[in-house]
C-alpha cells in the first residue's frame, strides 16, 4: 500500500532530522525504514512529488527533502560536509600508522562522520575489528598509540581527537545483541553507514554479512566503499609480524592475553566498572569490548518518537 510507503518515508526523514541531515530523493530510498516490500527507486520520487500526505509535512530545498519548518537543515548539511573532508584526512593520515599493528583486522570509521556528517568540536569515532583471542592487546596499542601521540579526548576538548570505544573479534562479527531495543532503529543505520579505513582479509564484507539482519530494517542499504581506503604494504606486514612475535610470542599467547587484560582492567574508571554489562551501553567480555557510557541512542530514539508523534498529530488536525 502507498501509505505504507509514505509512512517509511517519514520514519526516514524523521529520523535523519534528528541529526539536521536533510536526504535526496536517491538517499530516501538508500536509507528508507522498513518499507514492508521492494520499492524503486522511481517510485519513491514519484511519491514524494504526487503524495497529498507527504506535501503537508515535507518540504524539498534544492535536492534535500527535510520536515516543514527544517528547511534550513540543508545549510547545516553542507556546512558539516565540508568539515568531514578534513577529519577523514586526519584520520587517514592516523590509521597509516595502524597498519603496523598486529592482529588488526578492519577499522571504521563510525558515528555521524561516517556519513560527512559532523562539527567543528567533535571527535572521530572508530569501530575496530581484532583477530580471535586478540582484543585485549589490539586494544591496549590502539590506545597506547593515539596516548603517545596527545590525540586521545580530554575533558576540556574532543575536536577531532580520536576514539576507540568499540572492539569486537574476527569469529563474533554479529552485534545484534547490542541493540536497546527491538525498536532500536539507529543501530541498523550505524552498521551500515560505517566506513571502512582499512580492511584486510575482506573483513568489513564479513562484518556487514554476519549483520544481515540490519537488512530486515533497511533494505535497499548496500556496503560503503572508502577511495581512501589504506592498505596494508608488504613493509606493514613484515613489521606487524615482528610486533607480534615481540607482543603475542607462540605459545605464550594467551598467556600474555590475560596480562594485557589484567593491566587495562585496574586503570577502567570507576563509572565505567559500575557498568559493566549491566545493559548494552557497557560490554566486557572476550568477544566484544565496548565502552559506551554515554551511550545516545535512547535519547535519539526519544527524539525520532517526538518528531513521528508530531507529525500524527498534524495529518489528525487536518482530518
Amino acid at each position: 500500500m502507498r501509505q505504507v510507503i509514505e509512512q517509511s518515508i517519514l520514519k526516514t526523514i524523521a529520523f535523519f532530522d534528528v541529526f539536521n541531515y536533510p536526504l535526496t530523493a536517491e538517499e530516501i530510498w538508500k536509507w528508507l525504514y522498513r518499507p514492508g516490500r521492494e520499492v524503486s527507486l522511481s517510485e519513491i520520487k514519484d511519491i514524494l512529488e504526487e503524495s497529498p500526505v507527504l506535501q503537508e509535512k515535507l518540504v524539498r530545498t534544492e535536492a534535500f527533502w527535510s520536515l516543514k519548518g527544517r528547511e534550513y537543515t540543508h545549510i547545516i548539511r553542507k556546512h558539516h560536509n565540508n568539515l568531514a573532508e578534513r577529519k577523514f584526512n586526519r584520520a587517514i593520515r592516523l590509521v597509516k600508522f595502524y597498519k603496523f599493528l598486529p592482529f588488526i583486522k578492519m577499522i571504521a570509521i563510525c558515528n555521524t562522520l561516517a556519513y560527512s556528517n559532523t562539527n567543528e568540536e567533535s571527535d572521530i569515532d572508530f569501530f575496530v575489528v581484532a583477530q580471535k583471542g586478540k582484543i585485549w592487546l589490539v586494544r591496549l596499542l590502539s590506545i597506547l598509540v593515539i596516548h603517545i601521540l596527545g590525540l586521545r579526548p580530554t575533558k576540556k576538548s574532543s575536536r577531532d581527537a580520536f576514539c576507540f570505544s568499540f572492539f569486537i573479534t574476527d569469529d563474533f562479527l554479529d552485534i545484534q545483541n547490542t541493540m536497546m531495543q527491538r525498536d532500536d532503529i539507529y543501530l541498523p543505520y550505524w552498521i551500515m553507514q560505517m566506513l571502512p579505513v582499512y580492511n584486510r582479509q575482506n573483513t568489513y564484507q564479513k562484518f556487514i554479512d554476519s549483520n544481515s539482519w540490519a537488512k530486515k530494517h533497511l533494505p535497499n542499504a548496500y556496503p560503503n566503499q572508502f577511495a581512501k581506503e589504506v592498505k596494508a604494504s608488504w613493509f606493514s606486514k613484515l613489521v606487524s609480524q615482528i610486533l607480534a612475535l615481540l607482543f603475542s610470542p607462540p605459545f605464550f599467547g594467551r598467556a600474555f592475553e590475560l596480562v594485557y587484560r589484567r593491566i587495562q582492567a585496574r586503570i577502567i574508571g570507576e563509572n565505567l566498572k559500575e557498568m559493566i554489562n549491566v545493559d548494552t551501553r557497557v560490554i566486557v567480555n572476550e568477544h566484544m569490548l565496548k565502552f559506551h557510557s554515554n551511550d545516545r541512542r535512547e535519547l535519539y530514539y526519544k527524539k525520532w518518537r517526538d518528531r513521528m508523534s508530531d507529525l500524527i498529530e498534524k495529518e489528525n488536525e487536518n482530518v
